[in-house]
């Protein structure tokens, strides 16, 4: 292990009927006051933050210093569930899952977050409820409709402004999407992007947002710095612009992207942007899994290969 130290199957018969989407957007309203149950093994004072490799897609696992959890997006199938997201959760001894963040639609990240629901309990489920009817997405909305009405978990709205309450020593921020985008067919746009902050030590997590998303957060004010940065979409020439670089300033981008992948990503004009602003890259189809930990203070990055 590298370190650097730096400061389905399933045959659907019928479409979800849309109001399933309002229905479980409406009746979730905004977490309430409390943390969740802590699990067995917390990992005490430490935030580590791991950038799953599954290929061309996105998975990203949080374990909170006071012993929570967060999977943010859930690769492309329930292989990706049942082969790298579930194990991981386990090697580190946590059996549930606090936060299930699905940033949107598409299948690249929510492809096994069906599967996760249906190994794990999962308290909440974060999402925007933007109308889309793949039938990985409809197998979703289902299985956490089912969840709901069996008392096992609270779905979230995921709207700018938004605090998940997480954990305590942890602020964590909804920076998009609004509501008028999620009203219309854009997914990357509508991504649920999230900043996460350990004392002096922030994460931004992106989704797929493209320019638009990045222009409209950026329109919306507030602090949006972090030291380290999921790059969106893969690296896609549509992302990662250089106003959204120069507010951030990150010293850390992380790309969650397949080898040899037919998109091209990442592009080079969002690498060359990174280089010349001498940002640290790394890639999970170069080096694997990439795991942060940080006290808080300072931050380490470690790598898989």
């Amino acid at each position: 292990m590298k370190k650097d130290k730096s400061p389905g199957a399933h045959s659907w018969r019928t479409v979800v009927p849309l109001f399933l989407i309002s229905l479980l957007i409406l009746g979730c309203g905004l977490i309430r006051s409390g943390t969740p149950t802590q699990p067995s093994l917390p990992q005490e004072g430490t935030l580590t933050v791991l950038f799953l490799d599954i290929g061309q897609g996105d998975s990203i696992l949080v374990l909170s210093p006071n012993g929570h959890t967060m999977l943010i997006d859930g690769g492309n199938s329930s292989k990706d569930a049942d082969q790298v997201i579930v194990p991981t959760l386990k090697a580190h001894g946590y059996d549930r899952l606090d936060f299930l963040v699905a940033t949107h639609p598409d299948q690249d990240h929510i492809g096994g977050l069906v599967a996760v629901l249906q190994e794990i309990p999962v308290k909440y489920a974060v999402f925007t409820g933007q109308e889309h009817t793949t039938q990985t997405y409809e197998a979703f909305l289902e299985e956490v409709s089912r969840l709901k009405n069996a008392g096992q978990l609270t779905p979230v709205k995921a709207r700018r402004g938004v605090a998940l309450d997480f954990d305590p020593a942890l602020k964590v921020e909804v920076l998009g999407p609004g509501d008028d985008v999620v009203q219309t067919g854009d997914t990357n746009n509508a991504s649920v992007v999230i900043r996460l902050t350990y004392k002096a030590v922030s994460f931004v997590f992106t989704g797929d947002a493209e320019d638009d998303e990045e222009s409209w957060i950026l329109s919306q004010g507030g602090d949006v710095r972090a030291q380290i940065l999921k790059i969106s979409h893969h690296g896609s020439k549509n992302g990662t612009g250089e106003a959204w670089l120069k507010a951030m300033s990150p010293e850390v981008a992380v790309i969650s992207v397949g080898a040899d992948n037919r998109y091209g990503h990442p592009s080079s004009q969002v690498i060359e942007r990174l280089a010349r602003r001498k940002i640290k890259i790394y890639r999970t189809d170069q080096q694997g899994t990439i795991t942060v930990t940080t006290d808080g203070n300072s931050y380490q990055v470690s790598t898989e290969k």
